[in-house]
């Protein structure tokens, strides 16, 4: 089916516009009754402690912390920042299936498919950054496809700054947002063609704008800096270490006594954790979180870790594939990782959480939860092969504006998936909150690309094969062209 001409615009329906607006406003209102107030680990109480306080530390990055902090001035309730994240979520969703031609009742079933699938609630339940970045990331994709189908620039402004702040929220962030930076900036650039060198310039302008973005908050917000990766470092060499039978960690970082067999007898090795490393060992392991380590500590550190992995490539491999390996499969039981928490936790003089809206409601989902807990529906791994399925078919299926949106999306999740087989410090399932969410949205949209956008799409993300790398191509075929 060809595209509509450059410039048109397509007049959606006002019936199939109310129908998912209060479905929509439907799914939001649900899942926030089922939810509320959300779940807190002990990294939100600390999150929380934090925006009350108004001392920030970068453990987490700090932009969530500061907005987390404007919620509590204004609505002096922690559950606020759920609400917002359920807010973001259901108008991103609403505004990518209103940008579909499909029947408005595939419409309609793509935002519940999408909005109430059961691994998506019990991840965005958390009150943590993973599901505030995959509000935010899910915000901006409607946003585009907003630009898209209506043929105005201004949302994607909006969108592009929500890109960047999304690309703040968390460490890894980055590689999740450059897809949609790509995206964005075609939008904007609606008169000219996208060609691959302006695709690698795209590409290359959100990294270096999301990067100075987040360093230029950081350096405003966070008032105590003390890195992370001493943490990850710490738990690849315990890995190291019970794998060559050689004790690799510096000596300034555990107590006197320390031994690759302690590691193994007290757990404080954990395949499944880090943090059992600092918590179980009878000599003592410092995190360099709490006491942090001096400036020549951290060199020493990277030294160590360094020549672990260089010494030992392969049991460095080892430990990190079965790391992915645990964090995309199956979970529960001692071994298997956190699927998703339920908890309320309390840090120092934090008041009391809110109640649940409707206690006996939620009891039954999350009965339901742990009912599936141990499927491979409360898995990553058919979340990651929705994405690998969808890459190559949206690539080689007939230009749309869907096929594009739906190739940014999947490549967005899995270049952030990736970055975990180095930088994941355990199995916590809730790393891949993004990637869940954004598949089934992900298939809708490819699904959804046989047929066409309500609106105009005057450019392309990519020439098709045999196709000069500097050419410039548009979705528009020739004969549709006024």
């Amino acid at each position: 089916m060809p595209l509509p001409n450059p410039g048109a615009h397509v007049k959606v329906p006002r019936a199939h516009a109310s129908a998912l607006a209060l479905t929509v406003l439907a799914g939001f209102g649900v899942s926030l009754a089922l939810l509320y107030p959300g779940q807190y680990t002990y990294d939100s109480a600390f999150q929380i402690w934090q925006a009350r306080s108004g001392e920030f530390y970068n453990i987490t990055p700090v932009p969530m912390l500061w907005v987390w902090s404007r919620l509590l001035w204004l609505f002096d309730n922690p559950a606020s920042l759920l609400i917002l994240n359920l807010a973001m979520f259901w108008v991103g969703l609403g505004l990518c299936m209103q940008a579909l031609a499909a029947p408005i009742g595939v419409r309609l079933c793509g935002v519940l498919l999408c909005g109430l699938n059961p691994l998506a609630l019990a991840m965005m339940a958390q009150m943590l950054s993973d599901p505030h970045m995959t509000a935010a990331m899910i915000l901006a994709i409607g946003l585009l496809a907003h630009v898209i189908r209506s043929g105005k620039t201004w949302p994607a402004w909006i969108a592009g700054l929500t890109i960047l702040y999304a690309g703040s929220i968390r460490q890894n962030a980055l590689l999740a947002v450059i897809p949609l930076g790509v995206l964005a900036v075609a939008a904007l650039r609606a008169q000219q063609r996208m060609t691959v060198r302006r695709i690698l310039v795209a590409a290359t302008t959100t990294a270096v704008l999301t990067t100075a973005f987040a360093i230029a908050l950081d350096r405003l917000i966070a008032d105590e800096r003390r890195p992370l990766w001493p943490m990850l470092a710490l738990w690849d060499l315990a890995a190291v270490s019970v794998a060559s039978d050689e004790l690799l960690l510096p000596t300034f970082t555990h107590g006197a006594g320390l031994s690759v067999e302690e590691l193994r007898e007290t757990g404080a090795f954990d395949p499944v954790s880090a943090t059992s490393l600092f918590a179980r060992s009878r000599s003592g392991i410092g995190s360099g979180l709490n006491v942090p380590f001096s400036s020549e500590q951290r060199a020493a550190l990277a030294r160590a870790w360094w020549n672990a992995v260089s010494r030992y490539p392969g049991a460095y491999l080892e430990h990190r594939v079965r790391t992915m390996a645990l964090l995309t499969g199956r979970h529960g039981g001692a071994s298997g990782g956190i699927s998703y928490y339920v908890g309320r936790a309390t840090y120092r003089d934090n008041p009391p959480l809110p109640e649940a809206w409707f206690p006996s409601a939620q009891k039954r989902l999350y009965d339901l939860f742990a009912a599936l807990g141990r499927s491979w529906l409360f898995a990553g791994l058919p979340y990651l092969m929705i994405h690998l399925i969808v890459i190559p078919i949206a690539w080689r299926r007939q230009r749309s504006p869907a096929t594009d949106l739906a190739l940014a999306v999947s490549t967005s999740a899995l270049l952030y998936s990736a970055s975990f087989f180095v930088l994941a410090p355990s199995a916590e399932l809730r790393y891949l909150t993004w990637p869940i969410v954004a598949a089934p949205l992900a298939l809708v949209l490819l699904i959804a690309s046989r047929g066409h956008f309500e609106g105009a799409y005057a450019h392309a993300l990519r020439p098709p094969a045999g196709a000069p790398s500097g050419a410039s191509i548009s979705p528009i075929p020739s004969n549709a062209r006024p």
